[in-house]
């Protein structure tokens, strides 16, 4: 019998995630199909209820739900506690389960460009995504400070002042864009010419989660011969952990990689 898997979202049709499950779990023999449901706030109880109710094979959580739908989960895992968020439900004798594979897909993407070791990265932003960034690295050792425009407003850790951005990525080996000031053309232009790569030494490398086009700061960091870093990565190895939560295999990855390559392109 045909398993359903979804994706969360609102709105949802960006989503590439049953691209790359579709083809895992064709690849794979999983008798399986994952559906993008584009669900309103107030109503997302009622839809993890209800997958709950048929016994989904598993779910995948985007914005913006990856907050509240921990509230609509019976337990969490310790990733989803560590992160404060969920991005993927398993459903386990009638119950949601909130996991976090973010932080763990991005560590795994740092690691498949050849980048898992790192003594301090600065991550900028103070958000959800740099909350799963910052998990993600700390994981691997690295000493991580936080950079956002208002220190302030960032809850869940001490974050460093914008002015004090130089004289940090000195020592770094890494710095992560997880503002989502790429999202906006002028906004990302300015953050290019806001974040002083000339700073860094030059083995380090530059990382960005938008997956979708080339960001200002990406380009500005090549013409510098630094590494950079897209979020396809990320996109890509929180899905093949999603995978193996769900199927208990091992994901696909190659296949998953191409199908993601192919929606993008």
């Amino acid at each position: 019998m045909k398993r359903l898997a979804a994706v969360l979202g609102w709105p949802i049709s960006h989503s590439r995630s049953p691209a790359m499950h579709d083809a895992a779990f064709a690849a794979s023999g999983v008798d399986a199909v994952m559906l993008p449901l584009a669900v309103r706030p107030e109503r997302l109880d009622d839809a993890v209820r209800g997958l709950a109710a048929i016994d989904a094979l598993g779910a995948s959580v985007t914005v913006p739900h990856k907050e509240a739908v921990a509230g609509c989960c019976a337990a969490l895992d310790p990733s989803a506690r560590a992160v404060g968020a969920v991005n993927c439900l398993a459903f386990v004798d009638g119950r949601a389960i909130g996991h976090n594979t973010d932080a763990g897909g991005f560590v795994d993407g740092l690691r498949a460009a050849g980048h898992a070791t790192i003594a301090r990265a600065v991550v900028l932003g103070g958000g959800g995504a740099a909350r799963a960034v910052v998990v993600g690295l700390e994981q691997l050792g690295a000493d991580v400070v936080v950079v956002a425009r208002r220190p302030d407003a960032v809850t869940w850790r001490a974050a460093r002042p914008w002015a004090e951005l130089p004289a940090l990525l000195a020592t770094a080996g890494l710095v992560v864009d997880a503002t989502s000031a790429a999202l906006d053309p002028a906004a990302d232009a300015a953050l290019a010419d806001a974040v002083p790569l000339g700073a860094l030494p030059a083995d380090a490398a530059v990382a960005t989660l938008i997956y979708h086009r080339d960001t200002a700061l990406l380009a500005a960091a090549r013409a510098r011969g630094l590494a950079a870093l897209d979020g396809r990565a990320m996109l890509l190895y929180q899905a093949t952990r999603a995978f193996t939560l769900w199927t208990g295999r091992a994901a696909p990855v190659d296949v998953m990689a191409t199908a993601l390559a192919a929606s993008l392109a």
